[in-house]
């Protein structure tokens, strides 16, 4: 079968919400400086479509180490299922990041990029396929999901997609302002339906809780739909 990667460039910008990087004078400025502002997307694209070939969910999360510059500097794969090609890095590698800022000033962050992707299936029921594994801790700076859902093949829906959903995590581990960063039209609720049902570990920051951006993407997969059985000799 051959894979299609999705190349989209990202629409999350300061227009939707303000800017993340409020500049004010005086006393405006020193509360600034007292604030953390997360590391947020600004720009990338979205990893490869597994093969219905591939039996099971796929789960794949790592954080990435996001630079001054709002490049990706290092990534560590936190957990996957056992395939024979990573799905996300490749494309994460390549992904750019209005960078962190703390009391004022510019500074290197992670950030969680979690991906689901759907049996090729039409329902939920179990699979075959080995589940994922812990590959490495993952760090205190990254909120890390603690309850996840994998979302439904809409009913309505065809062929294949992927979603890639914006959280902002709060210092209590819930998700807000849940918000479609690249859609793939008919996936897109589903997606955001099963964002809204993870909760997290809040992320910290220099002993501190703080806000935090978290990537979840959500890779729906064309459903392999068997024929009626061959009849019996004789029928």
């Amino acid at each position: 079968m051959v894979k299609t990667r999705c190349c989209l460039t990202l629409a999350i910008v300061a227009s939707i919400s303000g800017p993340a990087h409020p500049v004010l004078s005086g006393q405006g400025a020193a509360a600034v400086e007292a604030v953390y502002v997360p590391a947020r997307l600004l720009s990338g694209s979205l990893p490869l479509t597994p093969s219905p070939n591939v039996v099971g969910r796929i789960e794949e999360t790592l954080q990435a180490l996001v630079g001054v510059t709002g490049g990706v500097a290092e990534m560590t794969t936190l957990r996957a299922s056992p395939l024979p090609n990573d799905l996300l890095t490749p494309a994460v590698a390549g992904w750019r990041f209005q960078p962190a800022m703390d009391r004022g000033g510019v500074v290197p962050s992670r950030v969680l990029v979690a991906a689901i992707f759907r049996p090729p299936q039409l329902d939920n029921s179990p699979t075959l396929g080995n589940p994922p594994v812990d590959l490495a801790a993952p760090s205190d700076e990254i909120p890390w999901p603690t309850v996840t859902q994998t979302p439904v093949y809409p009913p309505v829906a065809t062929g294949e997609g992927v979603v890639l959903v914006e959280v902002l995590v709060g210092i209590d581990g819930l998700g807000r302002q849940p918000r479609i960063a690249t859609g793939s039209g008919g996936f897109d609720q589903a997606a955001l339906d099963a964002a809204a049902r993870w909760s997290f570990r809040p992320a910290r920051f220099n002993g501190r809780a703080v806000e935090a951006y978290a990537y979840l993407l959500f890779g729906f997969r064309r459903p392999v739909v068997a024929g009626p059985p061959p009849p019996s000799p004789g029928d």
